[in-house]
């Protein structure tokens, strides 16, 4: 019997795995636990669909897989339009947030991923790439940032790098990454956006680099795009303002329902770094973006906070 052609992705799959189940002859109490591992989400990077940690990992999936990847995989591939698979891993914890994915099918783990008028490649199986965080890419195309100089502190591929030079007239952008893999794909990322000559990138510790750039304490905004949290480098970021201060765009996790006490507590903390820095500074919250859900009762959150004299 052909599997039935349902107008919903997951259930057209369903059907086409359970098919291919019943060809090679999976009793049909296996096949009902196999299939409970069939995901209902996914994310799609360019020519790759990523599926989730908990997709396909049973010691009976394994097998079959073994034997019969080519059909399983086929089925994905057909139903996206694309030639790669992977199987998300937890991101490594650290400055280099490194991905961790599984290549499932494909050749590599390379995609070219367009988002919002901006190409992104890179290596999913090396460096992460969030879709969770694509209100917030957007949000930052939205910004106006006429004549000032931005710094990146944790650019990766260009995650904000590239919305603001693509979209906000930058005068110029010092992007910094740790990160090798992520380093290598950001200079890719300005030269396939065509935005080279807005940008200057510096590789290696931002607490290396930073102080020597010549507009170090001539900065007018500064993105602190690291999570669990950015702390490390808030004294450097107020550091490299201009001295009639600037723009903080600061990320980091707060249980739900608490970030502006959260915000709160870090405005103290950035008041008391600016005191001993005697850089004398005042911080206002301007807004607290809720980008995505980071883990159960705790959000991925952005302050955006103007300093000034």
């Amino acid at each position: 019997m052909e599997p039935i052609n349902h107008s919903n992705p997951r259930l057209r799959i369903k059907e086409n795995i359970e098919f291919e189940l019943n060809n090679i002859g999976v009793s049909e109490s296996l096949k009902i636990e196999l299939v409970k591992e069939i995901p209902s989400r996914w994310e799609k990077l360019g020519d790759m669909i990523l599926l989730p940690e908990s997709s396909f990992n049973s010691l009976n999936w394994q097998k079959i897989i073994i034997n019969y990847s080519e059909k399983i995989w086929k089925i994905f591939c057909e139903e996206f339009k694309v030639a790669k698979i992977g199987r998300q891993r937890k991101i490594k914890t650290g400055p280099m947030r490194k991905s961790q994915v599984e290549l499932l099918y494909g050749t590599d783990g390379v995609v070219l991923h367009k988002e919002n008028g901006i190409l992104f490649e890179f290596d999913t199986t090396k460096v992460m790439f969030s879709s969770g965080n694509v209100s917030e890419r957007i949000r930052v195309s939205k910004f106006d940032c006429s004549n000032e100089i931005i710094l990146d502190l944790y650019a990766g591929i260009g995650y904000y790098t590239l919305p603001l030079l693509f979209h906000s007239n930058v005068k110029l952008l010092h992007a910094c990454e740790i990160n090798p893999d992520s380093f290598k794909e950001l200079k890719k990322n300005l030269i396939h956006n065509k935005v080279s000559e807005k940008c200057i990138i510096h590789e290696g510790d931002n607490q290396l680099t930073v102080p020597k750039l010549d507009v170090f304490g001539k900065i007018n905004r500064v993105m602190l795009g690291l999570l669990p949290s950015s702390e490390m480098s808030w004294e450097l970021a107020i550091n490299s303002l201009d001295p009639k201060g600037g723009i903080l765009h600061l990320h980091g996790n707060s249980t739900a329902k608490k970030e502006r006490e959260w915000a709160e507590k870090v405005i103290n903390k950035l008041e008391n770094i600016s005191d001993t820095n005697n850089r004398d500074f005042k911080f206002e919250l301007l807004h607290i973006e809720k980008v995505k859900s980071y883990a159960p009762k705790v959000n991925h959150v952005v302050l955006d906070i103007r300093v000034f004299k």
